[in-house]
């Protein structure tokens, strides 16, 4: 659990469900087309209908509100995906890097080599976070999306 200036990092709880649907309901409209807020909802409310076995999820949370998320993916695998969103009120407050620390602290614990994204090609705020990051940008995936990766091995 990550702690800084009363934003608390941790995973997704049982009763996180209100949470999760409040804070994909504080999306603008930008991040809804840059994050593909609908299937990324879906994806998060997934937890709460099953527990999924390859993917992680964690919420920031200041003052009872989710204020940002991030989760991994196809964690069985040696290379796991990332996904991540700020609130409005929080982007330009680098609570991106500490969710996306966040989730490296835990894939190099389970052992991954490396963590791999995507984001919308217009996505030019994601971009300088992940190479800030440490992300290698690789080219453009087969969805169009710009395609990162973070290589644990190069630590």
């Amino acid at each position: 659990m990550d702690n800084h200036e009363g934003i608390v990092i941790r995973g997704f709880a049982k009763n996180d469900r209100q949470l999760v649907v409040d804070f994909f309901d504080q999306m603008g409209g930008e991040t809804r087309v840059l994050f593909c807020s609908e299937g990324n909802r879906k994806v998060a409310l997934s937890f709460f209908d099953g527990d999924p076995k390859d993917k992680v999820f964690f919420l920031a949370e200041l003052n009872g509100r989710m204020v940002g998320y991030v989760f991994l993916y196809e964690t069985l695998k040696a290379v796991c995906w990332l996904g991540i969103a700020v609130s409005e009120d929080m982007k330009g407050k680098h609570l991106g890097g500490r969710l996306i620390q966040h989730a490296k602290d835990y894939a190099k614990q389970l052992g991954m080599g490396g963590i791999m994204l995507t984001t919308h090609i217009a996505n030019l705020r994601g971009q300088g976070l992940y190479i800030r990051e440490g992300f290698e940008r690789l080219g453009i995936h087969s969805s169009g999306e710009q395609l990162f990766i973070f290589r644990f091995d190069n630590q």
